[in-house]
């Protein structure tokens, strides 16, 4: 059972500036927890995650969990735990409104990586969309609303979420957005009430958890950027590399940008470019000549339009 005051059960990290992080560590004391919210009647938290997106190794991957539910600062590093039944159900909990910022990202990888349904979310980004805020990000926001500066931002965000352990000025940033995000809700929603946008926020609302449960994905290829301005030879040229990139990286497990850059890539196809030195200077000098050898080898057939079974 969820307790914040044992500390068999959590650990807190005494960080400057917050009240104490309490870190649930097992399956068990996520069940509790939730179990604590529902006494205490508490059907609305703050939530956000932090995940590493193709940046220091291949794939997609749910890095930490950060949760304010007015009384309490929580963590959960995912990493942790074996049954993710219960981190599961937090995201799943109808009956739980979750105050989140942009949450179509989220729920994406959500989606893709863990198989888990983001549910009852008030996404604070379609609010500010329709009050036309000049700058959208959310720590511009914050400033211009509640008068915060974010610290520490350009330091964290490149940051490694897979590295272990988590340092605590980074648990310090993950938790800087998420605790404002109560007081945030209520300045929009009194702006939109005063513009009399109330009920046009609501809608665009629904229709981002809509956006959530579409099976309309788009493929990974299709969100390059670029990808959308080549002509019909350049995409179908584009999918090729892209997908022999894709299984190198993910043999290598690094980042598909490390084994060949995006912007050379999309330049290889919207020029039409068939140099082979062209395409042996994209490729990353600190990958192992043999397999070097390989990728040069199928991408330069894939440039030259002759198919052949892709990497595995």
């Amino acid at each position: 059972m969820f307790c914040a005051c044992c500390f068999d059960f959590c650990c807190r990290w005494d960080i400057e500036s917050h009240m104490d992080i309490i870190e649930l560590k097992s399956s068990a004391e996520i069940m509790g927890y939730l179990e604590d919210l529902d006494k205490r009647g508490q059907r609305v938290i703050a939530l956000d995650i932090e995940a590493e997106f193709n940046l220091h190794c291949y794939g997609e991957h749910l890095c930490l969990i950060q949760i304010f539910d007015l009384e309490h600062e929580i963590i959960i590093d995912p990493f942790n735990i074996r049954d993710t039944r219960a981190i599961k159900g937090l995201f799943e909990k109808r009956d739980l409104l979750k105050i989140m910022y942009d949450s179509s990202g989220d729920a994406a990888l959500l989606e893709k990586s863990c198989s888990i349904r983001l549910c009852s979310v008030l996404d604070l980004k379609p609010a500010v969309t329709l009050l036309k805020y000049p700058r959208q990000g959310l720590s511009d926001v914050l400033s211009e609303e509640l008068g915060i500066a974010h610290q520490n931002k350009k330091r964290f965000q490149r940051y490694n979420w897979m590295r272990r352990p988590i340092s605590r000025a980074a648990i310090e940033y993950a938790m800087g957005d998420v605790i404002h995000l109560f007081s945030l809700k209520d300045k929009l929603l009194e702006r939109l009430r005063i513009n009399g946008l109330l009920d046009t926020y609501i809608l665009h609302n629904l229709m981002v958890q809509d956006g959530h449960n579409s099976r309309n994905r788009k493929e990974k290829f299709e969100k390059a950027k670029g990808y959308n301005r080549l002509d019909k030879a350049g995409r179908e040229r584009f999918r090729k590399i892209f997908a022999i990139r894709d299984a190198f990286a993910k043999k290598l497990n690094k980042p598909p940008d490390y084994v060949f850059s995006n912007a050379r890539l999309l330049d290889l196809c919207r020029k039409d470019i068939h140099d082979p030195d062209y395409i042996e200077q994209g490729i990353n000098p600190r990958i192992q000549h043999p397999i070097r050898e390989e990728i040069f080898s199928m991408f330069a057939e894939a440039v030259r339009g002759r198919t052949r079974p892709s990497h595995s």
